[in-house]
């Protein structure tokens, strides 16, 4: 499947879900999500200059279970092709990632809460370092047009008073990479 999001800055998360909520949304509980990212062979660059067809593998860690995930990039940080499954043991994970040659290279933390809203699937986020995002992500088949999908996407968020300029093209990994080492 081909996932195609956006991912909007937002000043106020209670505001959206207040919004979401009058159109029928039900939002989940706060769901917090501890990421790992991993990238070949220790590489950067994937949070540099990403490109189509790079690859990033993700173990997410939730309260009661971890899931394994790929995206590779087609055309743009947003368009992705993913897989993803359930892991019974991480830390097995990690190791055969490790012997592959996948190191962890950003870690990502923060609290999620998701609805639907008709096909599409939202995700209102607050990052530790980073802030409030809203995502809205639609499944599609490989072939679609993500261009096509992203004005879709941007009209279904009208309501919500967001529109392209609210816009992050860079995923919570690559921000965080760009914010540096810690001091």
């Amino acid at each position: 499947m081909r996932e195609i999001e956006i991912k909007l800055r937002v000043n106020n998360l209670e505001e959206i879900e207040k919004k979401l909520k009058e159109r029928g949304c039900i939002v989940s509980e706060p769901i917090s999500q501890y990421d790992v990212n991993y990238s070949l062979k220790g590489s950067r660059n994937e949070f540099e200059s990403a490109q189509e067809g790079d690859i990033i593998i993700r173990l997410r860690h939730l309260k009661d279970t971890t899931q394994l995930n790929l995206k590779q990039q087609r055309s743009g940080e947003g368009d992705n092709l993913e897989y993803e499954t359930e892991v019974k043991d991480p830390e097995a994970i990690h190791k055969m990632l490790e012997t592959l040659g996948w190191y962890p290279a950003i870690e990502v933390k923060k609290l999620r809460r998701k609805c639907k809203l008709g096909e599409y699937e939202i995700c209102l986020d607050e990052v530790e370092k980073l802030g409030s995002f809203m995502e809205i992500e639609k499944m599609t088949d490989d072939s679609s047009n993500p261009e096509k999908v992203r004005e879709e996407l941007f009209k279904e968020v009208e309501f919500l008073g967001l529109s392209e300029k609210d816009e992050e093209t860079r995923g919570y990994d690559t921000q965080i990479y760009q914010l540096g080492p810690e001091k």
